[in-house]
């Protein structure tokens, strides 16, 4: 399978959960903490987006802007994480019991690990030059 196509399918579930807060928290205003008078959730759909469109996109320019959608999605889901380990529930749970932001973490770790195969497999594939 395309690593291309596996990071714009895993990128599709990631953007589907921070559609759904973002939509309650459109709706109630109270749905995800805010970062500096912004609500997380529109951060991480917003970057969760990024990341498909650079799975969509070709040339060099689609590894910038997917590690400028990653690195901010990662940074949040581990931050929030440690914070709800520590401090107790800061993060909006799944299915009542499962904090999302260790889904979060859990996903922006497989969408690197998929990245980093597909470079991998990319080197390989290119022709030794002499």
């Amino acid at each position: 399978m395309n690593h291309r196509f596996l990071i714009a399918i895993l990128s599709l579930f990631g953007l589907i959960a921070a559609g759904q807060l973002t939509g309650a928290e459109l709706a109630k205003g109270n749905a995800c903490p805010d970062l500096g008078g912004v609500p997380a959730c529109y951060l991480v759909f917003g970057a969760y987006g990024l990341i498909f469109v650079s799975a969509l996109m070709t040339g060099w320019l689609r590894h910038v802007l997917f590690l400028a959608s990653w690195l901010p999605v990662f940074a949040l889901a581990l931050i929030a994480s440690g914070l709800d380990l520590a401090a107790g529930p800061v993060c909006p749970r799944a299915f009542a019991v499962v904090p999302q932001c260790f889904l979060s973490l859990a996903l922006a770790v497989a969408i690197v690990w998929v990245w980093i195969l597909g470079l991998r497999s990319w080197q390989r594939a290119r022709p030794l030059r002499s």
